[in-house]
């Protein structure tokens, strides 16, 4: 489906302003004295510098993500960081591999897998540039079921990518995509509305109709950014335009679309992308859901086939994928989450409920509290059955994650993100229990 880009041999030239910092880290070609070294530029953005790489040890190509903490606010450092190391831990095949990271202030490096063919929205823009040659569908459709599994990883882990567009689908000359460039990303729950040119990198046309309504981000709306590339991979061209955020806003909140989906594909595959891109998320699959209809379980299924079949694939490569096939397959026999299109995106549940200790992060100390989720608050107390503080309402969360065992120096820690900008870290009592606490509050804020 894709070329391989060329490895250059062009050094990167010495900016010992730029890397001095990180000298027995990254250094030039030819150098003994550092793990890796330079290759090339790969492109810089909103989150600083990206390198190719040759590892020293073995001469495995690799990617230096290089990020300049001093652009970035401390709530900001620390959300980064968590969801860096977050995705350190997911082992999927189809999502970019975090090998270690470096800090040296100011300045992170991130060392990840390096994708040979480029991303998928040059390869979209050179078909459309060189006369509309359409992906063929199988291309299509291994694609979005690779892209799928990925986000349904991540998703079951309660970690939302909030950045998936062409240009974070990586392409491999072996025809696996790998889905990238997560925690670079703006917090979409902090706004919407005035600040959304600031909010994102370019015009955001992978935003779903809900957060244009300033509702919070949730993985439903990770499923309308894959339907908006599904069908950019069809028509060669974006679903919904405009001349500037307000057309472009109405363009989506009316489902006006800008073109129709080719004819030659098939009606299952056009008929998953009108799913994908439901306007309201409560009708709209989550990714477990989608892994429940028929088109789609083919499509995992002659993707499995196409791996067994091919000689580019290794044999260490085909046990992974068919490992997470093995995964999709089980969760979605037994995932109660999976039955029902009905959710609860945007609106605050009062109904959840859920009670247990945890320890409360206090200055250098971890203070042990009980909690109590209901009636739309959390309530924390010293000991159950003592007098109740005043609860804090739910509507007043921005997001909940989990705090990887690194960065909290403890297991169970999970951190919910106040809409004042406050950030609440609390370890739970037993750690195996963090799950259920993110789940929950998840489900009571309308982001589950």
């Amino acid at each position: 489906m894709a070329e391989a880009i060329p490895i250059s041999t062009q050094q990167v030239p010495d900016k010992s302003e730029v890397e001095l910092d990180f000298k027995d880290i990254l250094g030039p070609m030819g150098s003994n004295t550092c793990k890796y070294e330079r290759v090339r530029d790969l492109g810089s953005g909103s989150f600083g510098k990206a390198l190719l790489v040759r590892r020293v040890s073995d001469g495995q190509l690799l990617v230096a993500k290089r990020m300049d903490l001093t652009t970035m606010s401390e709530k900001d450092k620390k959300y980064a960081t968590a969801e860096i190391q977050c995705l350190a831990s997911c082992d999927h095949f189809a999502i970019i591999k975090y090998h270690e990271d470096y800090v040296v202030e100011p300045h992170i490096v991130i060392i990840m897998e390096f994708a040979d063919a480029g991303d998928l929205n040059m390869q979209i823009k050179q078909r459309a540039k060189d006369g509309f040659i359409y992906f063929e569908e199988h291309e299509v459709g291994y694609t979005i079921v690779q892209l799928a599994m990925a986000v349904d990883h991540i998703h079951r882990r309660r970690i939302l990518h909030r950045d998936i567009k062409g240009a974070n689908v990586m392409l491999m000359t072996n025809g696996v995509i790998k889905l990238g460039d997560f925690g670079f990303s703006h917090q979409y729950e902090s706004t919407v509305s005035d600040q959304v040119a600031q909010t994102f990198c370019g015009t955001p046309y992978y935003l779903a109709p809900e957060l244009w309504g300033h509702q919070r981000y949730s993985k439903k709306a990770d499923v309308w950014a894959m339907g908006v590339l599904l069908f950019e991979m069809m028509a060669l061209r974006r679903p919904f335009v405009g001349q500037g955020m307000r057309a472009l806003s109405e363009a989506v909140m009316c489902s006006k679309r800008d073109c129709e989906l080719p004819q030659h594909y098939s009606r299952s595959l056009k008929e998953l992308c009108n799913i994908m891109l439901r306007a309201d998320p409560n009708l709209r699959p989550s990714c477990a859901q989608l892994f429940k209809l028929p088109y789609m379980m083919k499509l995992l299924m002659d993707f499995g086939t196409s791996v067994d079949n091919s000689q580019l694939v290794s044999d260490s490569l085909k046990t992974k994928i068919h490992t997470n096939i093995c995964e999709i397959r089980q969760a979605s026999a037994h995932d109660p989450e999976a039955f029902g299109f009905v959710g609860h995106v945007g609106t605050v549940c009062s109904s959840v409920f859920y009670e247990g200790y945890v320890r409360k992060e206090s200055g250098e100390a971890w203070k042990e509290r009980f909690l109590v989720l209901r009636d739309g608050g959390l309530v924390i107390s010293r000991h159950k059955g003592d007098k109740e503080t005043k609860p804090l309402p739910v509507a007043f969360i921005d997001s909940v994650v989990f705090v990887p065992e690194k960065s909290a120096c403890a297991p169970g820690v999970f951190a919910i993100h106040l809409r004042d900008a406050k950030t609440m870290w609390l370890q739970a009592l037993p750690p195996e229990t963090a799950g259920i606490w993110v789940h929950k509050i998840q489900q009571s804020i309308g982001i589950s």
